[in-house]
């Protein structure tokens, strides 16, 4: 497996949103959210299909979670396809940047409360595309880079 990767997964498991409340942390995965206050851990299809009425009773904010992982998972099944030789960088990038603004999303749709919030998946994520796929993103639109620059 290739450091890319084998970074690009690492993404995936570590909080893509740590919210610090007074005495406890909540983290949001992809996969899942875990509340230090109670111990409690709630997968991504527990909270679509059990705790709420599914995806399409949830607002805008929250669909966002489960939309940036199947972004992250087809950016993913996408950058596998390199072990082959098969990969389209650009479309890895591309889905990496849409799971990095569901991530944004999410994190600005909630309500703060007081509670700081720290969007760690999106920063992840963008950091990720800016050191791996910078070149496959300028080779979307190639002349993007000198409109910017002009």
């Amino acid at each position: 497996m290739s450091r890319r990767l084998g970074t690009l997964l690492a993404v995936g498991v570590v909080p893509w949103l740590v919210v610090l409340d007074p005495g406890a942390i909540d983290l949001v995965f992809a996969w899942g959210l875990f509340d230090a206050r109670t111990v409690t851990f709630v997968s991504l299809l527990e909270y679509l299909f059990v705790y709420t009425l599914g995806p399409a009773s949830l607002p805008g904010h929250l669909l966002a979670w489960p939309l940036g992982v199947l972004f992250y998972l087809g950016a993913l099944a996408n950058a596998s396809l390199s072990v082959v030789g098969r990969e389209d960088r650009r479309i890895t990038a591309l889905l990496l940047v849409l799971a990095a603004a569901m991530c944004l999303r999410l994190w600005w749709g909630l309500p703060s409360g007081g509670s700081p919030t720290v969007p760690l998946g999106a920063a992840l994520l963008f950091a990720f595309v800016w050191w791996f796929h910078a070149e496959d993103l300028r080779g979307i639109a190639p002349g993007a880079g000198r409109a910017i620059r002009a």
